[in-house]
């Protein structure tokens, strides 16, 4: 059996000509999200999956299964920021996080997905999330892009029959966030 609901978010903010990424520690870390990141990230956890056992507002889902972007210093898999992300979330839920797929690979990462049998939760970089929704949703339907200024939108993809079909939640849960999806 397949999963019935893929939610995809960006990693929470990085760093900038503003802000310095530092990691859980409060080091320096250019790999890492900012502070505003980490605030992020920890929002989440009430957004995604509320209370003990509460469920988030529809459509999102609690998830059961949590993937991020794999981190090697070695390569160009470089950004601590997908697992910093849903680190949280994944504590609050007590679910480990896969992070075991390249940030290119989104043939393996959709493999992987669709062999869960609960709602999922992806934490990736905004540049190649896109390229995920193009392996979930019918050909020739929109995908939009992701801007590089936003970090506060849950792709959902939900499966009816055997289409998937593709919505959009702003998360609206720190200041400067809109209420605007993508397009």
């Amino acid at each position: 059996m397949t999963t019935q609901k893929i939610m995809i978010i960006r990693h929470a903010e990085k760093p900038d000509h503003l802000a310095t990424g530092v990691d859980s520690n409060g080091q320096s870390d250019k790999e890492s999200l900012t502070p505003q990141g980490w605030q992020r990230a920890g929002a989440l956890v009430q957004f995604i999956a509320p209370g003990i056992e509460g469920e988030p507002q529809a459509p999102l889902a609690r998830p059961e299964y949590l993937f991020a972007a794999n981190y090697d210093p070695a390569s160009d898999d470089d950004s601590k920021r997908p697992y910093q992300t849903i680190g949280p979330l994944a504590a609050h839920l007590a679910v480990a996080i896969d992070d075991s797929v390249r940030k290119d690979d989104l043939e393996i990462l959709v493999q992987k997905v669709l062999a869960t049998d609960g709602p999922v939760l992806i934490a990736w970089e905004h540049k190649r999330i896109p390229g995920i929704a193009r392996l979930l949703v019918p050909q020739g339907d929109h995908v939009p892009g992701w801007p590089d200024s936003r970090f506060d939108v849950v792709w959902v993809f939900d499966l009816i029959g055997e289409i998937w079909q593709l919505s959009q939640v702003p998360q609206l849960l720190l200041a400067g966030d809109l209420p605007a999806t993508l397009n």
